[in-house]
């Protein structure tokens, strides 16, 4: 009962705002980005300790501007996450710029799975406009971590379904894949790849933003098992409210275990360094070491190695 008060609360909150013009939202994410900024100091450690870690020859100016531009980006995706309310299909394609579709039509025509690929970049919510220019037949599955306010997840839950995607719980994804695959309907499933992995998992690594790094190796491990095809997903943001997306076909690394993991990153890591503040920086992505990784893992195996 709490669960559905809260969630009714959600609702009308939101959709009060998500009425309002995109115009008048975006004052409304100035203040919220003064209050991120000035007030509230949200992850603000972790943004500059990102920052500086990425671009250790900036001058702290630089990485202040980069900071502050994050933040305005960042509360931009929050008004326009909450516009997904009341948002018209026209007007959100006169603001999402779409390319590369022609590679989903190719795997329709050609019965291949489709994994598409993309990180916390640009405005990830709005991506899934890029659904209406897909075949009708084709369906769109999306990979989704469950919040613990079971309320807001549900309310997630419906302006990630406006779109008629199929969202997927992440501890689902194999069984729910491999139940597409035998009933042979073509079928996308897009994954966001840019978070560190679950420690309790196997971890691989590899260089990304000049840092050492911890990759997840799940979407190319059920992809190859069922032959889909790995496209990646790139944004840019040419002016405030507009995105333009495009798909970009994944060529395997060579020599890698995960060739297609590692081309990915290797494509995203190009975008991200294009537009930074487009990044979601609040991600703590390096938050344990190999090193320290490796010794837990070697304390897991065995209790009695206290140090």
């Amino acid at each position: 009962m709490k669960d559905k008060i809260l969630y009714n609360f959600y609702l009308i909150v939101f959709g009060a705002l998500a009425l309002l013009p995109l115009t008048w939202l975006y004052v409304l994410s100035d203040g919220l980005c003064w209050l991120m900024l000035h007030v509230v100091h949200y992850r603000r450690a972790v943004v500059r300790e990102n920052l500086r870690r990425v671009f250790p020859d900036r001058s702290d100016g630089d990485r202040r501007e980069l900071e502050v531009a994050f933040y305005r980006h960042l509360c931009d995706v929050v008004v326009e996450t909450i516009k997904l309310l009341h948002i018209s299909d026209a007007e959100l394609a006169r603001r999402v710029e779409p390319h590369g579709i022609e590679l989903v039509d190719e795997c329709v025509r050609e019965g291949v799975p489709c994994f598409v690929l993309c990180g916390h970049n640009g405005n990830w919510e709005w991506a899934e406009q890029m659904y209406n220019y897909c075949p009708e037949e084709l369906t769109c599955c999306q990979i989704y971590h469950p919040l613990r306010n079971k309320a807001f997840d549900r309310l997630m839950l419906r302006l990630r379904k406006r779109f008629n995607s199929v969202c997927i719980p992440q501890r689902r994804t194999l069984r729910t894949v491999l139940r597409l695959r035998s009933e042979a309907k073509p079928f996308l499933v897009a994954f966001l790849s840019d978070q560190h992995p679950d420690v309790s998992v196997q971890e691989y690594w590899t260089t990304f933003l000049g840092q050492d790094s911890a990759y997840i190796t799940g979407a190319e491990e059920i992809g190859r098992r069922i032959g889909a095809r790995f496209i990646f997903m790139d944004f840019e943001k040419p002016r405030r409210g507009h995105y333009r997306i495009s798909l970009h076909k994944i060529e395997p690394a060579e020599g890698e275990e995960f060739p297609y993991m590692i081309s990915y990153l290797r494509m995203l890591e190009a975008s991200i360094l294009r537009q930074p503040e487009l990044w979601l920086w609040t991600h703590r992505r390096w938050r344990m070491s190999r090193q320290e990784y490796n010794r837990r893992q070697a304390q897991r195996a065995n209790p009695r190695m206290a140090k």
